[in-house]
């Protein structure tokens, strides 16, 4: 049975997700979700939903209806009120491309952009998150087109994100559920209002800030500025990224306590100043393979005739078994304890939020938007999200 097959290969991540599905269906479903995210502190312009009767006081209902899916999350003792703020990403990014196509399936060394793309500049394996040992840019490297291979130099939809990641519902959670303030394929920056809370940074301190995610797909990520009376675009986030105040992990669990790990800065060369995500990848299923009509015996509850195959005509597939031609190294894709051991006792991704502290710029005072972004290297998938601050400068001088 494939159904057996997957679940066999599963990361035990998933087994404590909503069980309203079947168990052995549940377990076939979940191998291949996308690794979904987004920014809870300060809280995020993306989670506006909140404020809505469905998603109010913590609650999380399903999004989507070909792999319905949902943001449940911890943020320490507090209720995490982040609605559908995991599902504002961008799809089928290649490092180098003007823009991106939507498509996120996992074809190994797909260029979506051919001509366009550059070459991989992260390549040092103590920086790489999954498939470590190939050479890089070799066609065992078959991660080497997506965004963390070359950190933030693939494009997004929008630097605040899009409503679903793609245009229409997709597999692999690619879903929105429409409410009064965005529907699937809206772009955050045009349809989310500024939705200050009354955080306030002063310059020269630090500050804290919170992220969760409901499944790791490697990369890592920054946090950037923009100026709230300007275009949030990538070019103002970028011209304003956020260094580190130290370079650990404070894990918070749903009980309160708080565990701290080390952290992995990017030191040299592409992506320098980003922090790697401090959760390893653990399944080699992390390929598909393009199917012919009917082919695909992979199954998920809206699936049929319109998309009964994952990702736009895609199967999930274990790398190593479908490409034998590629001669992957041991782990066939996924990470390599090696360079990237676990750290987290706690297997629920759910249980816990990763905090981190940044320092706050000498900057003019005033208003700013707060940029989350995460660049998957397993995925060619984007996460951002952008909340409200205000920074208090007092001994600022034009």
């Amino acid at each position: 049975m494939v159904f057996l097959f997957f679940c066999s290969l599963l990361p035990l991540t998933v087994l404590s997700f909503e069980m309203w599905f079947i168990p052995v269906l549940f377990c076939a479903l979940s191998s291949t979700v996308s690794g979904h995210g987004s920014m809870i502190m300060p809280p995020a312009r993306n989670s506006i939903d909140a404020e809505l009767p469905a998603w109010s006081n913590g609650k999380h209902p399903m999004t989507g209806v070909i792999e319905p899916y949902n943001c449940r999350c911890s943020n320490g003792t507090d209720l995490c009120n982040n609605a559908q703020s995991c599902f504002w990403f961008s799809q089928g990014c290649t490092i180098g491309c003007k823009k991106c196509d939507g498509d996120g399936a996992r074809l190994p060394n797909w260029d979506h952009c051919p001509g366009e793309s550059i070459n991989a500049t992260l390549n040092d394996p103590k920086y790489r998150t999954a498939n470590q040992n190939a050479t890089p840019g070799s066609k065992a490297d078959i991660w080497k087109f997506n965004p963390w291979r070359a950190p933030g130099q693939a494009p997004v939809f929008d630097s605040c994100g899009m409503a679903g990641g793609t245009w229409h519902e997709v597999f692999n959670a690619g879903a929105y559920n429409t409410t009064k303030y965005a529907k699937q394929g809206d772009l955050g920056s045009q349809v989310l209002q500024p939705r200050p809370f009354g955080v306030v940074w002063k310059a020269g301190s630090v500050a804290k800030t919170r992220w969760q995610l409901t499944a790791a797909h490697g990369g890592g990520y920054l946090y950037r500025l923009c100026p709230a009376n300007e275009t949030l675009t990538e070019a103002c986030f970028q011209a304003h990224p956020l260094e580190w105040a130290n370079e650990t992990h404070t894990i918070v669990f749903s009980t309160g306590k708080t565990l701290v790990i080390n952290a992995t800065v990017v030191k040299e060369g592409g992506g320098k100043g980003w922090m790697i995500i401090p959760i390893p990848y653990k399944t080699s299923e992390a390929c598909d393979y393009r199917a012919q009509p009917g082919e695909c015996t992979y199954k998920c509850p809206g699936c049929g005739a319109d998309h009964g195959d994952a990702a736009k005509d895609a199967c999930p597939c274990d790398c190593g078994k479908q490409y034998p031609d590629l001669g992957l190294p041991h782990g066939a894709g996924g990470t390599d304890p090696h360079w990237m051991p676990n750290r987290v006792p706690d297997s629920n991704f759910h249980n816990y939020v990763i905090e981190n502290t940044v320092k706050v710029p000498n900057v003019p005072p005033g208003d700013y938007v707060l940029g989350w972004r995460w660049d998957c290297e397993t995925t060619s998938q984007v996460w951002t999200s952008c909340a409200d601050i205000t920074i208090e400068n007092p001994n600022y001088f034009m």
